[in-house]
């Protein structure tokens, strides 16, 4: 069995590779045609974007893993099954769930991986790609960065930073402005247990400013509530939507546990999102392979019915979770009922049919 075993995991890792190698090829080819438009129009050289391709290359796998994980199974048992292979090994008594074992296994291992991927690798290539995309060649600069759960935003005026904010109410917790004179001298530090916006005023709450006097002296007072003269608004610190997808999953989950308000249910949506799909794999491959198997015992074909089978089969179950995020999004429906439910219909459709099989 661990010949076995050892046979079938080299077989799909090769064959994984080679369809992630085709797959990441294909993408690269629509998006380079896609995207090439933009760097010849604003003047960028071909280099800065071979730079932007190669850097979205893990993106784009971790985009394509669940149909990746299909696509290699399917193979890998079609020509097993072309050859005769699982019918020698039913022969000798081994069930179908036990041949299928070791490729679900690898399936599990590669999603394991790309869970990894996903959480060192991927969110740095993804800022580097919105860096030459969005701010070098569409010269789009972001209005507020996120570091470390806390926002931070530079105008004329000064220097902004605060850890949650509630859009409904446009309240901002633990806000701090700085603001340094010509010779770059603090002259002015204000700190507040939180802010918010009404009316196109800010009040601050449980606050104490420090302003440097005539004298160059400074000068703390504490109000309970007071107002200050802020240029900014509440639009001008809010990052752009797509640096989201330049956090990692622990940075999602950190931020969808301290923020309660809007920016954390889109961290913990999103995070719910990328794990799902990642996963979604391992279940399309548990339903692929006996789909397989039953073509060719009923059409006596393989992986000329097999391959469109499963492309339509991804395509579904994509269309059903994608349909289950909007939802969720939309508060219609829990969202982890929506990132999960389609696993679990399909995991307990692909078992049956294995176990159908071995009847």
């Amino acid at each position: 069995m661990i010949l076995l075993d050892r046979y079938l995991f080299r077989q799909f890792a090769i064959y994984m590779l080679l369809v992630m190698a085709s797959l990441v090829t294909v993408y690269l080819l629509i998006d380079f045609f896609e995207r090439i438009d933009d760097f010849v129009e604003n003047q960028k050289s071909l280099a800065l974007a071979a730079k932007y391709f190669v850097f979205k290359i893990p993106l784009i796998i971790e985009q394509l893993t669940p149909i990746i994980i299909l696509l290699g199974g399917i193979i890998v048992l079609g020509l097993l099954n072309h050859r005769g292979e699982i019918l020698a090994l039913k022969a000798a008594g081994i069930h179908t769930f036990r041949i299928t074992f070791p490729i679900t296994g690898t399936a599990v291992v590669f999603t394991l991986l790309t869970l990894g991927f996903a959480e060192w690798i991927v969110p740095p290539t993804t800022a580097n790609t919105n860096v030459i995309f969005y701010e070098q060649v569409r010269k789009e600069k972001p209005r507020g960065t996120l570091r470390n759960n806390r926002f931070y935003y530079k105008d004329e005026q000064g220097f902004y930073s605060f850890e949650k904010h509630e859009l409904s109410n446009n309240r901002f917790d633990f806000f701090v402005f700085t603001r340094w004179d010509e010779n770059y001298g603090l002259d002015t530090f204000l700190t507040a247990d939180y802010a918010f916006w009404d009316n196109g005023t800010w009040t601050l709450k449980n606050s104490r400013i420090k302003q440097k006097t005539k004298d160059g002296n400074y000068q703390v007072t504490s109000y309970a509530e007071t107002g200050f003269p802020l240029i900014a608004q509440p639009s001008d610190f809010f990052i752009p939507e797509y640096k989201i997808d330049e956090m990692s999953l622990s940075e999602l989950f950190s931020l969808s546990k301290t923020h309660k308000g809007l920016r954390g249910t889109e961290a913990g949506l999103k995070l719910l999102e990328r794990v799902s799909f990642i996963f979604l794999g391992i279940p399309l491959l548990m339903l692929g392979l006996p789909l397989l198997l039953i073509a060719h015992q009923r059409w006596g074909r393989d992986l000329s019915l097999a391959i469109p089978l499963s492309c339509g089969l991804a395509f579904s179950a994509w269309g059903g979770w994608s349909v289950l995020q909007s939802l969720a999004k939309a508060e219609v429906v829990n969202p982890h009922l929506a990132a999960w439910s389609v696993h679990l219909v399909i995991v307990l459709t692909g078992t049956f049919l294995i176990l159908h099989e071995d009847r």
